[in-house]
């Protein structure tokens, strides 16, 4: 799939671009698997319903 084919279905479907903005320090979290979990179970999820599921790299690049 093109990067226009996925900006025209983000936008058809009301989609926007933000920027991701951290908060809290980075670091060792004590429910770093946890939340990991979470995470696959909810795609798992949406991916039985039909649904689709993006993945965005947020890492910034120098």
């Amino acid at each position: 799939m093109s990067v226009t084919v996925v900006d025209q279905l983000l936008e058809k479907h009301n989609f926007r671009k933000r920027k991701a903005v951290k908060a809290l320090a980075t670091g060792e979290s004590e429910h770093c698997n946890e939340q990991f979990e979470t995470i696959e179970q909810l795609k798992g999820t949406y991916q039985t319903a039909g649904n689709p599921v993006m993945s965005l790299d947020t890492n910034k690049e120098n």
